[in-house]
């Protein structure tokens, strides 16, 4: 398989993912919990006051389902996005920086794989931000100490993860779309 049937089937993943969080999932959730939807799905963002919201909403005994489905959504499409997302990502960046002309200078493949490393970074803070729902929001029963790093480091790894992510797309759109034609001579 090519490595642009291979990016298209990641991509296509990616989007099949992100709709069945945010259609499928997200609205659930919000019936069940009764506290919104998904924090890390508000693209408004959220501050520390709605991760406490949250979790007070998701440690009453009868939001056992909204429990269930927060567990769901981060073990199963959250636990595979970041990594589809982020190999797309870098796949494209290794396809369109080559020759490229960024700030006047021309790319070679070893700049593609220093570009490759803000996907990256997105992926990791994707993972951080998944492991932190999963070991702050009930039925995970972290400390206070723990507890309180958590809710105010919670809205900045989603603004940092969004952050990533918006980077590297927006360069990824200024490398595909305004690559220079090809001189051969």
């Amino acid at each position: 398989m090519g490595t642009n049937k291979v990016i298209l089937l990641l991509l296509a993943l990616s989007g099949a993912l992100l709709a069945w969080m945010f259609f499928g999932l997200d609205p659930e959730f919000q019936r069940l919990s009764g506290a919104g939807s998904f924090l890390d799905a508000r693209l408004s963002g959220y501050e520390t006051d709605a991760v406490l919201g949250l979790q007070a909403a998701l440690a009453d005994p009868a939001r056992a389902d909204a429990r269930d489905l927060l567990q769901l959504m981060y073990l199963g499409p959250d636990l595979v996005l970041p990594l589809v997302l982020t190999l797309s990502l870098c796949l494209l960046f290794r396809g369109y920086a080559p020759d490229a002309v960024l700030y006047g200078r021309r790319l070679e493949i070893r700049h593609a794989r220093l570009l490759c490393l803000l996907p990256i970074a997105y992926g990791l803070v994707d993972y951080a931000e998944n492991a932190s729902f999963l070991l702050y929001f009930p039925p995970a029963t972290p400390g206070p100490t723990l507890s309180a790093l958590i809710s105010e480091l919670l809205p900045w790894l989603t603004r940092v993860k969004l952050i990533f992510l918006a980077v590297s797309v927006i360069l990824l759109l200024r490398l595909a779309l305004f690559k220079p034609p090809v001189t051969r001579g």
